[in-house]
């Protein structure tokens, strides 16, 4: 009631303005209704501030809603999202349709790319996991602007099928086998135009879930069917020798530590 009350109090004598025809030599203002939210908004933002808790004011988290506003993208968060599904519907989630790619388009991978526009629709293009997965579901959730880039749209894609239709050149004839992937953090960059600058996939959240021996993108898709690629970087993570050497010296190195 105290909010209602004093938002009322800024806004009575635009109100008043608004509804006082008869006097002839005052006119509304254009921008009343947008003055009147504008005052209740700051009420309502001075009375959160009030009751905030300690954690909700501690500067190490960002204050997102300020740090948009400062982005000043000409796209709101929710356009930005309805944009990204809607590029994610074109292709059943793989891929896109190529009237939504600006000309200057660049996809980028964990160890793939930078691919230009034409070198992504090609690549994509000989590729047809619908078909190899016909019960796919590519589990897309957590759409959400990045407050410090205020035209990039960030969301998780898990992901599981059976491989049950070809999957060529890959795997010419069905493995049988299932798909579980891990959460993988995904994101689309857009201009002004909503046309898409930018697309990254396959950043694995946590290599523990799934079977695809924690790899995003497509190395995790042929790797959980069996039919992973004779490379490094498609194979899951190994410790290196130098790595296990260093994280031999360290434990050496604190254990004498220990002993003073």
């Amino acid at each position: 009631r105290k909010r209602l009350h004093r938002a009322a109090m800024h806004a009575l004598p635009l109100a008043f303005l608004a509804f006082a025809p008869h006097v002839t030599q005052l006119r509304t203002p254009p921008n009343c209704r947008a003055t009147v939210a504008s005052a209740a908004a700051s009420v309502a933002a001075e009375e959160t501030a009030a009751t905030a808790s300690p954690e909700q004011n501690n500067p190490i988290f960002l204050d997102e809603s300020a740090a948009l506003a400062a982005a000043g993208f000409a796209l709101q968060p929710p356009e930005l999202i309805q944009l990204a599904k809607r590029f994610l519907v074109s292709k059943g989630g793989f891929g896109a349709d190529a009237e939504l790619l600006g000309d200057d388009f660049a996809f980028v991978g964990p160890v793939v790319g930078p691919l230009s526009k034409e070198e992504f629709l090609k690549a994509i293009g000989s590729v047809d996991v619908q078909k190899a997965f016909p019960d796919f579901s590519p589990q897309f959730y957590g759409f959400q602007v990045d407050p410090l880039e205020g035209n990039r749209v960030w969301y998780v894609a898990r992901g599981r099928g059976t491989n049950t239709g070809p999957f060529p050149p890959f795997a010419p004839v069905p493995t049988g086998r299932s798909l579980v992937n891990p959460p993988q953090a995904c994101s689309l960059t857009f201009d002004e135009k909503g046309l898409v600058t930018k697309y990254t996939i396959g950043v694995v959240m946590d290599r523990q879930v799934g079977n695809t021996g924690g790899l995003g993108g497509l190395y995790g898709i042929l790797y959980a069917i069996g039919r992973p690629l004779p490379f490094p970087e498609a194979q899951p993570w190994q410790m290196s020798k130098r790595y296990r050497l260093f994280q031999g010296v360290g434990s050496l190195v604190g254990a004498l530590a220990g002993r003073k």
